[in-house]
Order: C-alpha cells, then structure tokens, then sequence
C-alpha cells in the first residue's frame, strides 16, 4: 500500500498528524519497509518481524518480563547441553540474563519502598518465580563450568544477581502479607497457599486466624416441619406387590346358573297362571276380579303386566278405559284388562329350567 492509502485507512482511527509522526518512527524503525529498496519507491510492507514483535509486547504485558528471563534462562542451558553455543555465546547470555536480573530486583525494591499497596497488588502477577529462577540459575551455573572452566566467576556472578532477586521477591512478598495480615485479607493467599497451609501447619496455628473473629450463634436455617415436608415429598414411592392369587372357587352349584334356572321357573309359572286366565283361547278379557279377593287381583295384574314386558313370553296385555264398580263385592273397583297371545301354543321355556315339559299345565 502506498501512504496515502494507509492515511486514508487510518483516517478514522487517528489525526493526520499523529499518522505522520508514527509513519516515520515505523520506517524508521524498520516496522515498515519499502516493497523496493529505491528512493522514490512510495509503497511500503508491513515487516514480518514487527508483527512478532508486537505479540513479544502482548505477551510481556501480561506476563512481564520475568517470563522472558526464565526463557533466556532455558536458552542458555539448551546451548550447553546440545554444545550449540561456544563460551563467548554463552558468556553474553549469561550476561543478558544477570543484566535483567538485576534491572527487575531494583525494580521490585523501588516498588516496595515507594509506591503504593494497589500498584503492589497489580505487580505481583509477575513475580512469582524467583525460587525457581534461582534454581535454574544454579543449573546453568554448573552446566557452564562442567563445559567451560574458565567461568565459574561469570556463574558466580549470575547466582549472586539470582539470589538478588529472590531476596526482593521474598520483600516484596512480605510487604504484600503484612498489609493482608492486618487488614485480614485473605485474597492475597494464592489457592496453592492455601492447600499447603492447609496439609502442614499446625491446628492452633489455622485457628489463630480466627480469634478475634466474632460469630454470630449458630441456628437451624431449616425448620423441622420443614424438614418432614421434604422427606415425605422426596420419599420413594413404596415398592408395588403383586396381591396375593385369590383362593380357587370350591367346586359346586354355579350361583349365575342357578339364579338363571330361578328366572326360567318364575317365568315358566307366570306363563302357566296366564294359561289359566286364557282357558287356552288366544284371547281373554279379565273384566270379573272384582269378584276375586284384592290380594289375588292385585296378583293376576301384576302377573299380566309382567309377562307383557317379557320379552321371552309370546303375551299382549290392554288395559280398558272403562272401571267396573261393585261397592259390595270383594273388590269395590277394577279396570278390565284383554290378554292376547302372540305366538304359537306352546308355552315358552327354558332349557336350564327344573320344571319339566309334563309337568306344566
């Protein structure tokens, strides 16, 4: 792209003028390279380089610069094992690193004695490594004068900055635990300090945290009605029983067929009474009960009106609209009634009936 082609892209995003002054620092720099090495050349490449640079930043910013120095530390031990570096390679690495040693063990120094609790708090993400430090150091340290002699004074050296910034780590640390001691701020204790304190220090020790704490007396956040509610509504179901097989029917006179043989007989006996009122005509009328008792016309009607809403006996019965009245006789008063056979002659029966085809009349 040319520069003006990247000033109209950066238009919205800054002024002409701070565009001007960070284009030339980037060329300057190198962030930006022309596409031909030419004076007059106008279009510029973004350099590789640069771009990984800029993620080196990102990276420092959230981890700082101790990161980098654990790396250069790995570095430096990766070159003597593999015996890829010569001594004056690895004296400038020693060199850089006890250089960055020292230059974040007075910066931990000045924030400890200038700066404030915040600032401390936001620092302290990014040293959290000097025993470990320390540790490669020695490593490197003893890698070093197994292939080189000739440096013990300069691994001297790099162990003396090591410890340096251990030592203002553990100031820096103790500054951080005495402002949480007394204000009792437990957010300074990482969860890994906690799981060791936890696993190794002493019970009175653990309890002394808390003995100027008041408590409030413990009560029931549940009631006991509670309690029983929840149980029963959250209770298995009781386990489901087959009930037990029912004991077998003895063996004897089906009550079902038995009463079906009574309803065949009373019917066979309705039939046979309406025989008798027919005097076997297939017609009658029934105008004389009043000289009968009441008890036995009250049984010829009902025997009449019966066998009529029977739908096994061939019988029509009408009831006249007429009333005889006898005020002397037995019977004071009695509407007519005509029977009528519908059917055949032979009178209807039952199979399962007791009675006999001799026996009816």
């Amino acid at each position: 792209m040319t520069r003006a082609q990247l000033a109209a892209s950066c238009a919205e995003v800054v002024p002409l003028q701070v565009f001007d002054s960070r284009f030339h620092l980037f060329v300057e720099m190198g962030l930006l390279q022309r596409s031909r090495d030419k004076p007059h050349e106008h279009r510029y490449l973004f350099n590789p380089t640069s771009s990984a640079a800029l993620l080196v930043f990102d990276r420092l910013s959230e981890v700082g610069g101790v990161q980098e120095i654990a790396m250069l530390l790995g570095r430096i031990r990766d070159a003597l094992e593999e015996g890829d570096a010569d001594e004056a390679a690895v004296e400038r690495m020693l060199i850089k690193a006890r250089r960055e040693l020292s230059i974040n063990a007075d910066h931990l120094r000045h924030l400890v004695r200038s700066r404030e609790f915040e600032q401390l708090i936001a620092e302290r993400r990014h040293h959290r490594a000097g025993d470990q430090l320390l540790e490669d150091a020695r490593g490197i340290v003893q890698l070093a004068s197994e292939r080189f002699p000739r440096m013990s004074h300069a691994g001297r050296l790099l162990i003396a900055d090591a410890l340096g910034y251990s030592a203002a780590v553990n100031e820096f640390l103790d500054r951080l635990f005495e402002r949480a001691k007394a204000t009792r701020d437990f957010s300074m204790l990482l969860p890994e300090q906690y799981r060791t304190a936890a696993l190794r220090s002493f019970l009175g020790d653990l309890a002394e945290v808390f003995a100027s704490t008041a408590f409030d007396p413990p009560t029931l956040l549940i009631q006991p009605h509670e309690i029983i509610a929840t149980v029963r509504e959250y209770r298995p179901a009781p386990a489901r029983r087959r009930p037990p097989r029912p004991a077998e029917t003895p063996t004897g006179v089906d009550p079902v067929e038995l009463a079906r043989q009574r309803a065949a007989a009373l019917r066979e006996r309705r039939w046979y009474a309406i025989q008798l009122l027919l005097q076997g005509a297939r017609e009658a009328e029934l105008s004389g009960m009043t000289h009968a008792t009441w008890a036995g016309a009250v049984q010829v009607v009902v025997n009449a009106l019966v066998a009529h809403a029977d739908p096994e006996i061939p019988l029509e019965v009408t009831l006249s609209n007429a009333v005889l009245v006898d005020p002397p006789g037995p019977v004071s008063y009695a509407t007519p009634m005509t029977l009528r056979r519908t059917d055949g002659t032979t009178p209807p029966h039952s199979e399962s009936s007791p009675l006999k085809r001799g026996d009816r009349g």
